[in-house]
């Protein structure tokens, strides 16, 4: 690298001379080298970057897909950071991919193991709205009934938002296939609970998906304030939630 002298400071290539401008000064290097499309297809030290590349492109499109499928429960406010997080997420499943080389690794060998399932169960999509801290109970779900249940339910224990009047829970169970990125999501009818609710116990029910893949059962969580009969939700960040309940398949 090498200051230009000069008075009117250049820009561009003269002669195999790189001029530019960095941080106000006026510089000079010589030209060649760097990254270019062509180095980066064709060289063989550029497999690295091009199988990287390949990898990275696959598990975008995943987490594109499987954010969309769950649309419904990801709608509602905006998380700058869960971008970040599915793909991390998706870049730990290709990794679990023990059958295909590197470069052409993907997702869905690495959603058969039993390690890539349980990543999938762990993660956790809305981190500032804990659906079963919130509830103050798990619960559980068969993926032979397509039953959610909740047997030790007091809403005293629920965490009311400040004006929040409702609360309104939502299964839903995802058949997602990792191959073809075809997904069907069933959803079942919302529970609304309102403050007063006496009941010990509560349930969900949905249906089965048509699609073939690996199944995912999730709950969903939303608050609302009900004002003359008409119900507002809730957006903040703490009000909305989905928690995977289960992966199978």
């Amino acid at each position: 690298m090498a200051r230009q002298v000069g008075i009117i400071p250049l820009t561009g290539t003269l002669k195999g001379i790189n001029f530019y401008v960095r941080e106000g000064a006026p510089l000079a290097r010589k030209g060649g080298g760097g990254f270019n499309s062509d180095a980066i297809k064709n060289k063989p030290k550029m497999v690295r970057v091009r199988e990287n590349a390949s990898e990275f492109g696959h598990c975008s499109s995943v987490k594109k897909h499987f954010r969309l499928s769950l649309r419904p429960f990801l709608c509602i406010r905006k998380d700058g950071k869960l971008h970040g997080r599915m793909m991390q997420l998706f870049m730990k499943l290709k990794n679990m991919d023990r059958i295909n080389d590197r470069g052409q690794r993907r997702v869905g060998p690495g959603m058969d193991t039993e390690a890539g399932k349980q990543l999938l169960r762990n993660f956790v999509f809305t981190p500032d709205c804990d659906v079963f801290g919130i509830m103050g109970a798990a619960g559980n779900y068969d993926f032979v009934t397509g039953t959610y249940s909740v047997s030790n339910f007091d809403v005293k224990h629920v965490w009311f938002p400040k004006g929040a009047t409702h609360l309104a829970l939502t299964l839903g169970l995802l058949h997602f296939n990792f191959e073809t990125m075809e997904q069907e999501l069933k959803l079942s009818a919302p529970l609304y609970l309102d403050k007063e609710f006496t009941g010990t116990s509560i349930s969900l029910s949905v249906g089965t998906p048509s699609v073939s893949g690996v199944a995912v059962a999730v709950l969903g969580m939303k608050f609302y304030e009900e004002v003359n009969g008409v119900y507002y939700i809730f957006r903040s960040a703490k009000a909305v939630g989905v928690e995977v309940l289960g992966v199978w398949g």
